[in-house]
Formats: structure tokens, sequence, C-alpha cells
């Protein structure tokens, strides 16, 4: 299958995503719009392929799929002066991924904080918001979130980069709809970024209730290489994991998290 993009406007029409592009193969989606957004307005753009050969996760780690193999997108959003709300970002795209999955597919993922979509435990998603400044936005010189999410879709067993991911098609054993999954994806994200940043507090008990990491005993590796084992206890109004390691309340806005089996 492959994504038609007529279809996606007219799906899409009523939303903040004003400029559907669809492009045949690109190094990097997010890349994309980052560079665009310092010579000319993005806000309500959305970049999209299922051949994306430069693609980066957290931490400059690279994300790669052979070609059709996965479905990557890009929406940019004005942020104007909210950056303390940042973290929400990706928070949201997870939350967006899971309905849009749900919707599309059939099965209801979940989220492993911060920024990983699972079914049944396996990663099937990963998610990348960028900031950047920009002359060219609503608020005059504001900042500009590009975010990214990749999705693998058709992978086989032997095509998946890791033993821990999976992809749609073999959590399924059906064909992934592409267009009705980008739809679903992005509508719903639209939806979600209304709500921010005015309703943090409702945002937070709605990943609450998606979140596959919290009640878990986890593994949280810090900036820095800390490592802290204990429960995770919550996200708090930042989109922080909170996690009680034994009594002690840690607090992190970045990290990598394990799940770990229960003692």
């Amino acid at each position: 299958m492959s994504l038609d993009a007529d279809l996606l406007r007219t799906r899409l029409a009523d939303t903040r995503w004003h400029r559907i592009e669809v492009v045949d193969s690109t190094g990097s989606t997010n890349a994309d719009l980052v560079t665009r957004a310092a010579t000319e307005p993005v806000d309500g753009t959305v970049r999209l392929t299922t051949d994306q050969t430069a693609g980066r996760g957290r931490h400059a780690r690279a994300w790669t799929a052979p070609r059709g193999t996965q479905l990557a997108m890009s929406a940019a959003v004005d942020v104007g002066e909210h950056t303390e709300h940042l973290g929400w970002l990706s928070l949201l795209a997870g939350l967006a991924a899971a309905q849009g999955i749900s919707e599309a597919i059939g099965v209801r993922p979940g989220l492993k904080w911060p920024n990983d979509v699972l079914i049944d435990g396996r990663k099937t998603a990963g998610i990348l918001s960028e900031y950047t400044r920009s002359p060219h936005t609503r608020h005059g010189d504001g900042g500009v979130a590009v975010i990214g999410t990749g999705l693998n879709t058709t992978m086989s067993e032997d095509q998946l980069p890791v033993p821990t991911a999976t992809s749609l098609q073999l959590a399924t054993g059906e064909d992934v709809p592409l267009t009705e999954l980008a739809a679903s994806y992005l509508r719903a994200l639209s939806d979600l970024l209304d709500r921010w940043p005015n309703d943090v507090d409702g945002l937070a008990a709605r990943y609450r209730e998606d979140s596959d990491t919290i009640g878990r005993r986890v593994r949280l590796v810090l900036p820095g290489d800390e490592e802290v084992i204990g429960t995770a206890t919550g996200v708090d109004a930042s989109g922080r994991i909170v996690v009680d390691a034994d009594g002690r309340q840690v607090i992190a806005a970045a990290g990598d998290v394990t799940h770990l089996r229960p003692v």
C-alpha cells in the first residue's frame, strides 16, 4: 500500500495541518522542516515518507529501515515562548500514535516513557521532537517545534533493527493501511495540541491512562550515566517521570527507561 496524498488532505481538512507533503524519499523529515523553519513559515506543515534514509532518534541515534517498511511523519508547530512545556510534545505524539494505531489497525499499544510505542512489549514506533528558533512564526521571532514519529509498518522479522522491535504487520498479521494510519495519527495529534499548553493537567491524566511505564519497576539511566532502579509512580505536570527508588523520589526530564521484571 502507498500513501494517498489527496485523500490525506481531505481527511485532515478541518485540522491544524494545512500543508501536507508526501515525498517518495528523503534523508530526514524532521531535518527537512527544521532547516526550512529558518527561511519560511512551517507551522501546520506535515512531511511524510515511506523511505527515510537518514532518520534520527534521541541522542543522535540512527533510525533506519528498508525502503517502504516504515512510515515517517514530521509535523511543525509554532510554540511561541512556551518552552517550559516542550517536554510534553513527545508524550503527546506517543498518545496520538497509540490512538492512530488503535483506530487504523485495531491494536492498542502501550507507551514507554518518554518516546517509545510498544506492542506486546516490543517497540513499533519512536518519536523525536526538536525545537528551533525561527523568524517566521505567528509570534514574530519565536520558536517552532518539529514533532517526528517513525513507525515500523511492514518490516519482516529479519529486517528488525533490534530483537526488542516489531512492526505493525508482524504484530497483527494484517496489511497496514498507510493513509488511514497517517490520518488517524495526525488528527489525534492535532486534537491533543489544541489542549496544549493550557490543559497539561488533563493531558497528564490522559497520558497516565495509556502509560505502560507507570506502576512498573524500571531502570532509569539519567544523563551522565547515573542509574536509578525503582518503581515509576507517575508523570508530573511538566511531563517528567517520577520514580520511587527505595523511598527516594527521583524526577527526571530526560533519560532512558528499561522495564524490569517485578522482584
